[in-house]
């Protein structure tokens, strides 16, 4: 079975009806607005990790505002776990759209006397897995979605990771028990930017062949352009569709949308830097 790409056409919401212009504009006002938030939270702290956020932008959006369902049973509620910690900037971002959190806690981030830390913290309303420490959001969705299914709840467990995750051994421990577990109701996203900690995925250790094992082990395997709303959601119409574990290869861009340093290494960057962009975006 060959892996499936996921076409761009058409779009659809969490019960696979098409998404409207409408829908669409207002996808597309969110995350224009969480990233120019993520860029202007470096007025305030300068060590968040700008480029893996803007990375996830258009997923968590998609995510968050279109297909989580809540609910007040932890089993019937729909679990996001943003295992890549580090991009925790672009969730708040997207939660403070949503309403979960005020936007002025955007700007104490870090801070001593402020609700938001460098990495999610399940007190922060709207995180469901405190994270950071790269390989655990797999497994942690895994027992989570045991759970659900041991209960016959309907939730959900969508989980976010980075392509240099992937190096984590215990992610490859995980994929197996997923599928010996027939979680068909877990949905792993892993964002293709293309960069790592130390540099570009093909310098460090090149991660093509990725699709190939997550099949092998038993997964459904889709693609989609991780910045594009309907690719987005068609994928995960089609995993919803799926009766297995999914993962969806997301090819994203590291810093997007950010000139001062889309696509390249760069992680941080400055106050002068986010003060053009500010200024002519």
């Amino acid at each position: 079975m060959g892996i499936d790409i996921v076409p761009m056409e058409k779009g659809g919401g969490s019960d696979g009806t098409p998404i409207s212009i409408e829908e669409l504009d207002k996808l597309r006002q969110v995350a224009e607005k969480a990233r120019r938030n993520v860029i202007k939270m470096l007025f305030y702290d300068q060590t968040i990790h700008v480029g893996s956020s803007l990375s996830s932008i258009e997923i968590l959006t998609t995510l968050i505002f279109k297909h989580i369902r809540t609910d007040s049973s932890l089993v019937n509620k729909d679990w996001l776990i943003l295992s890549k910690g580090h991009a925790a900037p672009a969730l708040y971002a997207v939660l403070a759209e949503k309403g979960y959190i005020k936007e002025e806690e955007l700007w104490r981030i870090q801070d001593i006397t402020g609700l938001l830390q460098g990495h999610p913290e399940t007190f922060i309303p709207g995180v469901d897995m405190s994270t950071g420490s790269l390989g655990q959001g797999l497994s942690f969705g895994i027992g989570v979605a045991t759970g659900i299914k041991m209960a016959n709840g309907s939730g959900r467990v969508y989980v976010i990771m980075g392509d240099g995750e992937q190096d984590e051994g215990e992610i490859w421990e995980a994929m197996t028990h997923a599928v010996v577990r027939n979680l068909d109701n877990l949905i792993a996203f892993i964002e293709m930017n293309n960069f790592q900690l130390d540099g570009s995925t093909e310098e460090i250790k090149p991660k093509n062949f990725l699709p190939k094992v997550w099949e092998a082990v038993g997964w459904k395997v889709l693609n989609c352009d991780g910045h594009d709303f309907i690719s987005i959601t068609n994928a995960i119409n089609e995993a919803h569709k799926a009766g297995k574990p999914v993962v969806i290869f997301a090819k994203t861009v590291r810093g997007k949308g950010f000139p001062a340093i889309e696509n390249t290494h760069k992680q941080r960057s400055s106050p002068d830097d986010a003060r053009k962009y500010l200024l002519n975006a």
